[in-house]
């Protein structure tokens, strides 16, 4: 009887439901990465656009240009970051990886190289 009573209260996951929830997990993570990407490469384009026209402008403003560069060096390093943090993360075969549904918090706190 408490057999039955235990499978009750915990029942136990078939391979199928595992499967089903490591993929799911998998495609929650691939859209927070193409997000966070593509929001930091939009940033280098629409900043380096910016330089460009600050810099053809008939008087040039070279301050404007110098800052939206550094603008354009940080969403690039936000970029690489971002894909060092998941080469490291994904690299390492020794730690086990468990299957959660990653929130925006705790997705940008791993891509820093952190923990959830």
């Amino acid at each position: 009887m408490s057999s039955v009573q235990n499978s009750l209260t915990q029942p136990e996951e078939r391979p199928e439901t595992r499967s089903f929830r490591k993929v799911t997990t998998l495609g929650r993570m691939a859209e927070w990465i193409a997000k966070e990407l593509n929001e930091s490469l939009c940033g280098v384009v629409i900043n380096a656009s910016t330089c460009l026209r600050m810099l053809a402008a008939d008087s040039p403003n070279i301050e404007g240009a110098r800052e939206t560069a550094r603008r354009t060096i940080r969403a690039s390093n936000r970029a690489a970051e971002a894909v060092s943090h998941l080469r490291a993360l994904f690299s390492e075969t020794n730690k086990r990886l468990e299957t959660v549904a990653p929130s925006r918090e705790g997705a940008s706190r791993v891509a820093r190289g952190g923990t959830l």
